[in-house]
């Protein structure tokens, strides 16, 4: 009966437990690696991390969550659009790139995955409005 009782007290508690991340999701298709790049929105596309070495990762969230890029990185976007007052501003940095599977898409982007973390962020004065 005690068994019976403690796990009644849990089952609320792992209803309110916290979301998966990006890095803990169990549909990775690999490691999570820092890279570097402009991440940013493409008009058509969706949100794109274009690596220093030419990759165009296409972001999603991982299908047992809704977080595609960490809170923070998102809170720096954020602060860099409202500085520029674009929606399309990219940012520049090192983000930690978890790979998901790839999907069908009209973009003929091969590469998915979140971000989990970034660093070093600035604004890519260098992206076109368009991009």
């Amino acid at each position: 009966m005690k068994k019976l009782l403690v796990l009644l007290l849990l089952v609320p508690a792992t209803a309110f437990a916290a979301e998966t991340t990006c890095r803990k999701s169990t549909a990775l298709t690999g490691i999570c690696t820092t890279v570097k790049g402009s991440l940013g929105m493409t008009q058509g596309i969706g949100v794109t991390l274009n690596t220093e070495d030419g990759r165009r990762v296409l972001i999603k969230a991982p299908p047992d969550s809704n977080m595609d890029i960490a809170t923070p990185v998102m809170q720096n976007w954020l602060y860099w659009q409202s500085k520029t007052n674009s929606m399309r501003t990219r940012i520049n940095g090192s983000f930690q790139l978890c790979p998901l599977p790839a999907q069908v898409n009209a973009a003929a982007i091969t590469d998915f995955g979140c971000i989990q973390a970034g660093s070093r962020i600035t604004e890519d004065k260098s992206a076109a409005v368009g991009n």
